[in-house]
């Protein structure tokens, strides 16, 4: 038996209009709507859906949390998150690393792939949280602690989980360097999926070609949207993505690979949505970015910004 929290489905409402909406579910102590798992009559526990209670009425992301608009919050923090859940962004972006301990860490690695000195994976969690706090006193937090103020505090803020790539160190076979990353997101996925909060998730991916491939049939049987940053031509995604709803369907490129006046790139929106495949950009961040994607964003998936407030006063509120 399956239990639907939430009969509000996600199609894209107007897309310059900033927050969730006003429609709440009950108070609980899990968050808005949710009801706890019960025993059915046959004394199985029923299977509880967690969807979000209203659909984000915007296409804006904040990159790593709102973070440089609230007085330094630290990148990845669970501050970070709620500021943009108190903003109502579509999403809120976040670093992901899988952990010694089959655990995964929400952290932006250095140059070196290190957090706090270590390798995530050659570490547990309570190893790196031992290496530092954040600047705000927070400890590093889980991906779980993350979804989690996601389910519990929001309403249609989506994770938007970053399967950072692992370049380093050179003693480490690429091949197992893009094993961890593939790991991250497994692990990510059946977080969410005991959670039963998979339609709070989507992913984007590195343009390591190796680590897509791998992710790309987890997303799909989870069915998780996954999008690839790759510098690709429209016609490879679509190649790859050959009976796939899920994975390769979506591309998310930084502005310096687009065609758009601002950088020296060939990419072009229309070379993807042209063949179906959704478009979303990273990092709109000053004013003439801003204004050239708001004009477009009837064709985008969304747009990511290190300024969601800026960039959502400026599509109208």
């Amino acid at each position: 038996m399956v239990r639907k929290l939430s009969i509000l489905s996600f199609v894209a409402a107007a897309l310059f209009f900033v927050g969730c909406g006003t429609e709440d579910g009950p108070d609980s102590p899990w968050g808005p709507g949710y009801k706890p798992p019960v025993d059915d009559e046959d004394g199985k526990q029923e299977e509880v859906v967690v969807k979000p209670i209203e659909a984000a009425d915007n296409i804006v992301v904040a990159h790593r949390g709102a973070v440089k608009e609230y007085g330094g919050t630290p990148d990845n923090s669970l501050a970070s998150l709620r500021n943009a859940i108190a903003l109502g962004c579509y999403g809120s972006e976040l670093d992901i690393y899988w952990t010694k301990d089959n655990d995964v860490i929400v952290a932006h690695a250095d140059s070196n792939c290190q957090i706090n000195r270590m390798y995530p994976w050659e570490n547990t969690v309570e190893e790196l949280r031992r290496g530092g706090v954040l600047s705000n006193g927070e400890v590093l937090p889980t991906f779980k602690e993350y979804l989690t103020v996601a389910v519990t505090e929001g309403k249609c803020t989506k994770l938007v989980l970053d399967i950072k790539n692992i370049t380093g160190p050179s003693t480490v076979a690429a091949d197992k360097r893009a094993q961890y990353c593939i790991n991250a997101c497994r692990r990510a996925i059946e977080i969410a999926q005991q959670m039963g909060a998979e339609e709070w998730i989507e992913f984007i991916c590195t343009g390591n070609e190796s680590v897509m491939k791998g992710c790309a049939p987890l997303c799909e049987a989870a069915q998780i949207p996954i999008g690839w940053m790759a510098n690709k031509a429209a016609s490879v995604y679509e190649q790859l993505g050959a009976g796939c709803k899920y994975a390769y369907r979506w591309a998310n490129l930084s502005l310096e690979y687009m065609n758009d006046g601002f950088s020296g790139g060939k990419r072009t929106i229309d070379e993807f949505v042209s063949r179906g495949i959704e478009f979303s950009v990273f990092n709109a961040d000053t004013d003439q970015q801003m204004d050239y994607y708001i004009s477009r964003a009837d064709k985008l998936k969304c747009i990511c910004s290190n300024y969601p407030k800026k960039l959502l006063r400026k599509m109208g509120k």
